[in-house]
């Protein structure tokens, strides 16, 4: 059972997180600046970029969560806070009924710019996180599955 409070503690600088990416957004091991965009809909950006935290998350449990996505990338929150940009990562858990925490490992992406308002500085801020994310192969994965379910 998930803790009443389990992911509304802070992000700390030593997590690491995880983000899903697209097909379009994963070529050949590169990451796509455009996995680190906020989303448009109707000419208005979401507010934040969906992502997870690994201590609670797998890799392959962050891409199935998101529709199956084809791959994932890992960003080390100390290194986005580096960033002369004010980017950071705040827990974001979703609550089921009841406003019971179902999702712990939730987070947010925060303070990127406005991709409608200044497209320049969006595609600025998402090339810099390119430049620190990593992308996380097929055997990364299955090995960080295996050892979070105990497997050796």
């Amino acid at each position: 059972m998930i803790e009443p409070d389990h992911g509304i503690e802070a992000v700390e600088c030593a997590e690491v997180i995880y983000r899903a990416l697209k097909k379009a957004w994963s070529r050949d091991e590169q990451i796509a600046p455009e996995a680190f965009i906020r989303r448009v809909h109707e000419m208005e950006a979401e507010e934040a970029v969906s992502c997870f935290r690994r201590k609670f998350v797998t890799a392959r449990e962050c891409r199935l969560k998101l529709r199956g996505m084809p791959a994932a990338a890992s960003l080390h929150v100390g290194r986005i806070r580096d960033l002369p940009l004010g980017i950071d990562v705040k827990p974001d858990p979703v609550a089921g009924e009841n406003s019971v925490i179902v999702e712990p490992g939730h987070c947010l992406l925060i303070n990127l710019p406005d991709p409608v308002g200044d497209s320049e500085a969006a595609e600025f801020a998402a090339s810099q996180l390119v430049k620190i994310a990593r992308s996380v192969s097929q055997a990364q994965e299955e090995l960080e599955h295996m050892e979070r379910r105990g497997a050796n």
